[in-house]
């Protein structure tokens, strides 16, 4: 039926068909030519990208694709590497390190190691220097890549994208050193720092069509939540009216950051933090969920940091800005999925409506 349907009313089907994670677009490709040459401008409208092979192969196909076509919408990345397979890449990087390493030990575990074989010794300690560095450079050369195709991705897409939900693991977040504009993007969720810069201000141009920002604090990564705070938000979101953070557990003095950021303490030593945008309307904190009890002595105890910070959030809730709302802390983790689903709920047109019903009503506790 849909090959007799003018191509207008195919152009508004389509738009809204292929919003899901780029599965429709492919499906009706394969249709029939007139469904395929139809449905081509909505047919990369939302696409998902999980694993470094999806990522370097989507930027590849941008590419061969005409500017016209690449009407990127919605755009979901996650190219965090389970550990499993950061073990295997670390097994290659780490490979002659190893077998140097393994051959000096051997020969110390010798008698009279030390006096017979001191020169051998010698150059294995400087091949072992010269593999740290190899290492270095593969692990570089490793984030490199994936970090230079999900540029190419961006830049390829900015002229139409909207909501962008970006998760890279470590070694590639902190490659993405090349500033992008994005000048639609209205809906941010990052869970590894992006658009912070190791050395500089933000890679992400100021963007002032962005009112919704999602931080996602994940452990493994090259910076804090704080940093955003340090000439960040303020520069690559001007305009911004809704802040989330999510998953906070590392740092104790985000919070002291955050006050300063809202201007509600006088300016302390930390003179890099910037005063978030006064267009911001509503500030979300949920903190990660507790970590079990510390065993063991009080000097390797974990757990301190995280009530602290948990003390803190109480504290700044307390001061009565009507902007802070802190949600109360769930029991278990939450579920893998949780960031796909709330992106494809916005993808499918639902408004972006973060839950404030579950707020943090324990008193604070007194200081002993």
């Amino acid at each position: 039926m849909l090959d007799q349907t003018p191509p207008e009313i195919c152009a508004h089907i389509f738009n809204f068909a292929c919003r899901d994670s780029g599965y429709t677009g492919r499906s009706l490709s394969l249709v029939s030519r007139y469904i395929h040459e139809a449905s081509e401008p909505a047919r990369l409208q939302s696409i998902a990208l999980v694993g470094r092979k999806q990522i370097l192969a989507f930027a590849a196909l941008l590419e061969q694709t005409p500017a016209h076509l690449r009407t990127t919408r919605y755009l979901f990345i996650n190219g965090q590497e389970s550990e499993e397979e950061m073990e295997d890449v670390f097994d290659v990087a780490n490979e002659g390190w190893r077998r140097a390493q393994m051959e000096r030990n051997r020969l110390l575990a010798q008698e009279d190691a030390l006096s017979l074989n001191n020169e051998r010794v010698q150059e294995l300690d400087e091949e072992i220097a010269r593999e740290s560095v190899r290492t270095k450079q593969y692990l570089e050369g490793f984030g490199r890549e994936a970090a230079d195709a999900v540029e190419r991705i961006l830049r390829n897409v900015a002229a139409t994208l909207e909501l962008l939900d970006l998760a890279l693991g470590e070694y590639v977040a902190k490659m993405m050193l090349n500033t992008v504009s994005l000048l639609r993007l209205k809906d941010l969720t990052t869970r590894c720092c992006f658009p912070l810069h190791p050395t500089g201000i933000p890679v992400l141009e100021p963007c002032h069509s962005l009112r919704y920002l999602h931080i996602v604090e994940v452990g493994d990564q090259w910076a804090w939540t704080t940093r955003f705070f340090e000439d960040g938000i303020s520069h690559f979101a001007p305009s911004l009216t809704h802040l989330r953070l999510s998953q906070l557990e590392q740092d104790d003095s985000l919070i002291n950051d955050l006050e300063q950021a809202l201007g509600l303490v006088v300016p302390g030593p930390r003179a890099t933090i910037s005063p978030l945008p006064p267009t911001l309307e509503l500030v979300l904190i949920k903190l990660d969920v507790a970590p079990p009890p510390h065993e063991g002595c009080s000097c390797c105890d974990d757990t301190i940091v995280y009530y602290d910070l948990l003390k803190n959030t109480r504290r700044l809730r307390d001061k009565g800005d009507h902007r802070v709302i802190v949600l109360e802390v769930d029991a278990s983790p939450a579920e893998e999925d949780v960031y796909f689903r709330e992106w494809s709920e916005k993808a499918d047109g639902a408004p972006c409506r973060w839950d404030t019903s579950r707020t943090d009503l324990i008193p604070l506790e007194p200081d002993a």
